[in-house]
């Protein structure tokens, strides 16, 4: 008998306990694991994921003028915001598609700071609201790095480089990055975006469009969106991914305007994950495009600065910046302290708890010296003024030109004389600020209108106007770039500010400096009198046959005569003298520099002084006449005017086998570029290093015998200059250096003279040739002689206060310089600029200041332009400067009309000024006076008086 035993037969209902065992026990350990020994860590993952940071703004810091009176604050706006959360996430295209049609039935605007714009053709392009090409490139780079599209590049380029890249690899992106098109650019986003999220495509149909391009993606969109509704999309999903840069905070879909909308909103938030509505200060300007040259404006950061503003604490995805004056300047005192709550949220985005709250603290006021019932007196008179110039059409007997005068552009400042206080500065074409920082104020039409102006269009319509000879490419030539520049400042620019950054020739409102030095100097009295005569034409033995001319002649003059009638003659004769009795020489050339220095009117070249009249926006600062600085403004032309007439082949009297000697990077061999810039900087520096006496026969030789071994190189190296000596010599003549060599020997004679004859002296004697200022500097130099001597700061900042209104910082005025004036002389001065307002038949000024009873004083200018301005629709600048009252100067005022054709057109500018400053004065001890303007005696702006704070 068998007695092994059987084996036992597997039971499967035992391995079923034994298989969900294991499983059970690895869920258990899974548990475990997770719950007990990670809990902390899932704990914060899941607590970071609830969390959201709800960023509260701080209010900008308010503006006011000098009587408390706002000129930039805040308001509280709705803000629909986005909140990007799972639920909202995969609810997002539903969500987006209910939001925008009910802002669109409420009328209400998607905020829209994207530049990738869609024009009225459907095609995308690039919107970067800059002039500048180099601008333009740079802020096209930066949105494309910043949306990645230089990691595709860097792949394809450089495909197996780990390192970071070079600074010629990350060049040679760029250049790349530039080749690609806005299409281009929209189609890259487009699947960068996933935005054929929009078909609700099932998992298989989001593999296709995986596979597919951008644009093959967007044929698909367009079947049922248009493009405009694409971008709208992109919008918010770009938004959100340029403030993932800097956390995960909600991003803005748009700023409402309506109560009601807002409401409807909070009534539907259920419906829309993500989706909140929240209130923020918003930048507003209650006197719109008021003192705009002073304020500026604000707006977003500029990408390409992101780093520099992130570092300082700035959200660039959502705060604002001063863009230009006082809001530029005073960035960070106008700038708060961003606050805001850290809170949980649910699967909607939605508040759950508050877990922390920082408060935001609000910017520092600041409150200007600004008048604004002066500022828009003078605004209101400028413009008017211009329009007046502007529409006027003269006959060529009785003016200079008969085609009327494109007077679009000018300015105006009224100082304290004896302060430097900014009453008031205004600069037309101005702007309102608000379309900066009111949610859709600034179209794509505005947009374009501002920052790129169709000159081509304008152009045409300029040509016909004006009747003028000339193409679109004259007046707007292109540059490399092959973008049209304004060459002839004709266009009006509403963000350039004319009266302190426009550099103008002062025309005969630098008379009464020229005055001051004559009589300082000695050289002419008060009382003297002299016959004036059409042509000063005597002194040849100085100025040789050079004669100015003056279409008017005035008699017997004196000195206080010589301003009311603005003679010229008067002027030369005294800048002669002035040469004479300082040696006539180079340092005599500075004798009229030296006293406009002290005056602000420029800086010695030689010296550290800072070249500032003191205001605190950005201001250009003009130089007077002096020989360094015109030297070096001449060696700087007489360069190009070389190489042209050396490319020409004639010069005076000169003809000879033109030079090839433009440089040509492309072209040209190293050797040749070295010879054609050792000719140029032979006869160039021979010139510099040489005055009046030290040119002759010696010296010349030496710089002949010099030049005739480069002309040999150029002869060598050049095959264009040795094809036209070929040329020349096929026609039976002999070509030699000689002819080239007298040319330029003359040339030198020319431009050595111009450079150390005293007749640019004599020129800037009444305010021509290479004297330009800008109005601040003449105004601070006509405050300076009015006051008795002492130049102050210019400045517009008066205190700054805190959101309490107490007083921070407060500015007082500050003297920059002294200049001693004889008595005497300051009286003759005086009298004469108060003739210019009062005398009858004399006063180039008087026809506007007849029954004003506050006694003034001023000076009219006519300046130049160019000498064949009419050509391009210019005309001669309008400048005036006056003060009063004469005995006590309290007000200065300058103005400038740009093709204003004479001075005396803005002199009415100054009497709004007085009209308005001293109007008390005027209705209690004049009462029966009758003001030219209706808005001086009786300012029509209401006050706007801040009730947060004490008055």
């Amino acid at each position: 008998m068998n007695n092994a035993k059987k084996k036992k037969k597997i039971n499967r209902f035992n391995v079923m306990i034994v298989i969900m065992f294991i499983i059970f026990s690895a869920i258990i350990s899974r548990l475990i694991y997770l719950q007990v020994y990670k809990y902390e860590d899932y704990k914060d993952r899941a607590n970071t994921s609830a969390r959201r940071f709800l960023p509260e703004k701080a209010p900008r810091g308010k503006i006011y003028d000098v009587n408390g009176n706002l000129l930039a604050t805040n308001i509280q706006t709705y803000v629909l915001t986005f909140t990007q959360t799972t639920e909202s996430y995969n609810n997002f295209y539903l969500t987006m598609s209910k939001v925008f049609k009910l802002l669109d039935e409420n009328g209400e605007k998607q905020q829209d700071d994207f530049k990738l714009e869609i024009n009225d053709k459907n095609e995308p392009y690039f919107d970067f609201n800059v002039s500048s090409d180099d601008s333009k490139r740079a802020l096209e780079i930066r949105f494309k790095r910043d949306r990645g599209l230089n990691d595709e590049l860097k792949k394809k380029l450089f495909p197996r480089k780990q390192e970071e890249l070079t600074e010629e690899e990350e060049s040679k992106i760029d250049d790349e990055l530039m080749k690609m098109s806005a299409d281009d650019t929209f189609y890259y986003l487009v699947k960068f975006y996933k935005l054929y999220g929009l078909l609700n495509p099932s998992d298989d149909e989001a593999k296709k469009f995986n596979k597919m391009s951008g644009e093959e993606i967007t044929a698909k969109l367009l079947e049922k969106y248009s493009m405009a509704d694409i971008r709208r999309y992109m919008l918010v999903k770009d938004a959100i991914k340029m403030q993932s840069f800097s956390g995960f905070k909600p991003v803005t879909i748009a700023n409402i305007n309506k109560k009601d909308t807002a409401f409807i909103f909070y009534q539907k938030l259920n419906d829309l994950p993500g989706i909140d509505v929240t209130m923020e200060p918003t930048r507003e300007y209650p006197y719109g495009s008021l003192a705009s040259s002073v304020l500026g404006y604000v707006s977003s950061i500029d990408s390409s600065k992101k780093n520099r503003y992130e570092e300082r604490g700035y959200d660039v995805s959502t705060d604002l910046i001063g863009k230009a004056g006082i809001e530029s300047a005073y960035e960070s005192i106008l700038k708060g302290t961003t606050g805001g709550t850290t809170v949980k949220v649910n699967s909607q985005g939605r508040k759950t708890e508050e877990l922390f709250k920082l408060e935001p603290s609000p910017g520092k006021n600041i409150q200007l010296t600004i008048d604004k019932n002066i500022q828009y007196a003078v605004e209101k008179t400028l413009e008017e003024r211009l329009k007046y110039v502007s529409t006027q059409v003269y006959s060529s007997s009785g003016y200079k030109i008969s085609k009327g005068f494109n007077a679009t552009r000018g300015a105006a400042i009224a100082i304290e004389a004896k302060t430097g206080r900014v009453l008031a500065l205004a600069s037309y074409p101005g702007f309102d600020p608000n379309i900066f920082s009111q949610p859709g104020a600034l179209t794509p039409e505005l947009s374009k209108q501002f920052f790129s102006p169709d000159y081509e269009s304008f152009a045409k319509q300029f040509i016909a106007k004006y009747n003028l000879n000339k193409t679109v490419d004259d007046l707007f030539p292109k540059d490399n770039n092959g973008a049209r520049q304004d060459k002839y400042d004709i266009y009006p620019k509403p963000f350039y500010n004319y009266a302190t950054m426009g550099l103008i020739p002062p025309g005969s409102t630098f008379k009464p400096l020229t005055s001051l030095a004559a009589l300082e100097e000695g050289v002419v009295t008060p009382s003297e009198t002299m016959a004036d005569r059409k042509y000063f034409n005597t002194h040849p033995d100085i100025l040789g046959s050079w004669a100015p001319a003056d279409e008017h002649v005035h008699g017997i003059v004196d000195l206080k005569r010589a301003l009311a009638v603005s003679c010229n003659f008067y002027y030369y004769e005294m800048a002669v003298r002035m040469y004479l009795k300082n040696g006539s020489d180079k340092n005599a050339l500075n004798t009229i520099a030296k006293y406009a220095w002290k005056l602000g009117m420029g800086t010695d070249p030689n010296s550290n002084e800072k070249a500032s009249t003191g205001i605190e926006i950005g201001e250009s600062f003009g130089q007077t006449y002096n020989y360094d600085y015109f030297k070096k403004l001449a060696l700087y032309y007489q360069r190009y005017e070389l190489v042209d007439a050396l490319e020409k082949g004639t010069y005076g009297s000169y003809s000879f086998v033109p030079l090839d000697i433009i440089s040509n990077e492309d072209g040209d061999s190293d050797k040749l570029k070295d010879t054609k810039q050792k000719i140029k900087d032979a006869i160039i520096n021979f010139i510099d290093n040489s005055d009046s006496t030290k040119i002759n026969s010696k010296n010349l030789n030496k710089l002949n015998s010099d030049l005739k071994p480069l002309l040999d190189e150029l002869q060598d190296n050049s095959k264009i200059f040795n094809g036209r000596i070929k040329e020349y010599n096929s026609t039976g003549k002999k070509y030699s250096h000689s002819a080239v060599i007298a040319a330029i020997d003359q040339f030198i004679y020319d431009k050595n003279g111009a450079i150390n004859t005293p007749a640019e002296l004599v020129n800037a004697s009444i305010g021509q040739g290479a004297n330009n200022f800008t109005l601040v500097q003449l105004a601070s130099y006509i405050s300076t002689i009015a006051n008795g001597g002492t130049r102050y700061k210019v400045h517009l900042v008066d205190k700054i206060t805190d959101s309490s209104g107490n007083v921070v910082e407060e500015f007082k005025p500050e003297a920059l310089n002294k200049i001693d004036i004889k008595p005497l002389n300051l009286q003759a001065i005086k009298e004469g600029m108060w003739m210019v307002n009062n005398a009858s038949g004399d006063g180039t000024a008087s026809n506007h200041f007849i029954n004003f009873p506050i006694s003034t004083a001023g000076k009219t200018g006519t300046a130049t332009y160019r000498t064949d301005e009419e050509d391009y629709g210019r005309s001669d600048y309008g400048v005036y400067v006056s003060f009063a009252p004469v005995d006590n100067p309290q007000v200065v005022v300058a103005a400038v009309l740009y093709d204003g054709y004479q001075g005396n057109m803005a002199a009415p500018i100054a009497r709004a000024v007085y009209e308005t400053y001293f109007r008390d004065e005027i209705k209690q001890q004049f009462p029966n006076y009758q003001p030219m303007f209706p808005y001086t005696l009786n300012p029509p702006l209401e006050d706007k008086k801040d009730n947060s704070i004490k008055q």
